[in-house]
């Protein structure tokens, strides 16, 4: 990253979310960097805090119970995390765009999907309503959608599962963000417009060099998509490597056991699929060791007692925050 430069740099963030019955604490001190043209996915199961530490940098949390409780998020040298109101609006949509997990959800169903699409184009552009439409026609013919200018006035139950999430894309792009976040843009979609939806945003991200944050909980999506990868566990990064070399050499029992669970397309496979023990820590309480340890074949004494932080476990930048990350014990 050396040679790039840094668009998103986020630092010690963390989010806990304060109800009556309890204190979830989602985020847990992360640490990361974007570069401009560059693409990070973010992985780990449901409840491991990707999505809420992505949202949460716009605001797009509830907030109350939702609170940032420390940390900096720092977008072209701007610190988001005190930004509120008019201010934070000029970012949203304009700077950063994001990519809904649902589009049927995230569209306004009783709004056609053209007006839906210039709305914040012509607030942050003080444009018409003409100019607007020309952008919208241009962005539908972009991401694939055949007969713009005629769709454009379709609601959102008249497009397909596939067709909403092109225009959801469209939509996001209409302000031309430096940054995308994905927030597991396929998981409603069948495999093949999983598949077609990637190479979208693979051929987009080429042509206007935009960055994206990917977040799954599918790692075989984020392989062809992602420079680097980070592995998110109970509100940690537990891993972070170049794409390549994540996949090759995983340092770190869970991103082994997360690969283990994917189907191997070699036709004489006879490996059988591995599946974690046990299950993700409920979030009420900040760990005091490991917070993977409890699940872990290799956990000794010191995971029980002491959380371990993020160092070096490969060449490139390859990190893990495994105690027993130097032993190699994991036969990788």
């Amino acid at each position: 990253m050396a040679d790039k430069e840094l668009l998103l740099s986020v630092r010690n963030l963390k989010v806990a979310f304060h109800t009556r019955e309890a204190t979830i604490y989602a985020v847990n001190g992360i640490s990361y960097d974007l570069a401009k043209g560059e693409t990070i996915g973010i992985v780990g199961e449901s409840g491991s805090g990707k999505t809420v530490g992505c949202m949460s940098m716009l605001k797009l949390i509830s907030m109350p119970p939702g609170k940032i409780e420390d940390g900096q998020v720092l977008f072209e040298g701007r610190d988001l995390v005190p930004l509120k109101g008019e201010k934070l609006r000029q970012v949203r949509g304009k700077e950063i765009g994001v990519i809904f997990q649902d589009p049927m959800t995230a569209f306004n169903q009783v709004m056609t999907i053209g007006d839906q699409m210039v709305e914040g184009y012509m607030a942050h552009f003080k444009a018409s309503k003409s100019v607007a439409l020309e952008k919208a026609v241009k962005l539908f013919e972009l991401v694939g959608i055949p007969s713009p200018e005629r769709r454009l006035h379709d609601y959102p139950s008249q497009f397909s599962g596939g067709m909403r999430q092109r225009a959801m894309i469209a939509m996001a792009l209409m302000c031309d963000p430096k940054l995308l976040i994905a927030d597991e843009p396929t998981t409603a979609l069948d495999v093949t417009i999983q598949a077609q939806i990637v190479d979208l945003v693979k051929s987009i991200r080429d042509k206007i060099g935009t960055s994206i944050i990917w977040i799954s909980h599918d790692l075989g999506v984020v392989a062809g998509l992602a420079d680097r990868v980070l592995v998110m566990y109970a509100g940690y990064i537990i891993e972070s490597a170049i794409a390549d070399d994540l996949y090759e050499h995983p340092r770190h029992p869970y991103t082994q056991g997360l690969l283990g669970s994917l189907p191997s397309i070699e036709e004489d496979s006879k490996e059988r699929l591995v599946s974690i023990n046990g299950m993700p820590p409920y979030m009420n309480r900040l760990n005091i060791g490991c917070p993977f340890a409890p699940r872990c074949e290799y956990a000794i004494p010191q995971c029980l007692n002491e959380n371990p932080v993020l160092k070096p476990a490969g060449d490139h930048g390859h990190m893990a925050a495994c105690h027993r990350v130097e032993e190699g014990v994991y036969g990788f």
